[in-house]
This record gives structure tokens, sequence and C-alpha cells, in this order.
């Protein structure tokens, strides 16, 4: 959600269509009730989510769009997850 308040970030999310979210971010509602109303597809459209096949998946389409580097990051440090996606990545790499 801190995403919403930078500009370029806030006007691509408009763009989206959440105009709204990056409003009430910008009037400095708190994240915690900006997170009720924060809709799982927008990180869906913004971000690489889910299995390793699906996030390798949405990389080679970003690469198909024109993208020349793609940076991954876990949600946190700790996340195991997150760090068994990088790890199968890696691998594919």
């Amino acid at each position: 959600m801190v995403y919403l308040k930078p500009p370029g970030y806030g006007e691509m999310f408009t763009e989206l269509g959440y105009g709204d979210l990056v409003r009430r971010a910008r009037a400095g509602e708190s994240y915690a009730s900006l997170a009720k109303d924060f809709p799982a597809e927008l990180l869906a459209r913004v971000c690489a989510i889910g299995t390793a096949d699906q996030v390798r998946d949405r990389i080679a389409k970003y690469h198909q769009a024109g993208a020349d580097h793609i940076a991954l990051v876990p949600c946190t440090a700790e996340d195991p997850a997150g760090s068994s996606v990088l790890t199968a990545l890696k691998e594919q790499a």
C-alpha cells in the first residue's frame, strides 16, 4: 500500500481503475484501513505472484511485453514460500 502514494505509482494505479485507493492513501488514510479495501486482483495485475510455474509464466509475459529486467522479491526475508519460489526460479535460469 505504500506504493499508492508516490508520484508515478499512484497514477499507474489510478489508470488501472484504483484511483479511489490512491486518493485515500494520499489523503493520509491509515494502511490498516486501506488494507481492508485492497483488492487481491490489484496485486495480480502488477505483480508476479503464485506458484513457481505461475511466476515463470508472468515473467515470460513481462519479457514478451518488452521488459529487459525483472526484480523478484519475496514478501519478507523470512517467507518460506517466497524462498521456495526464488530457489525454483534460480534452478530454471
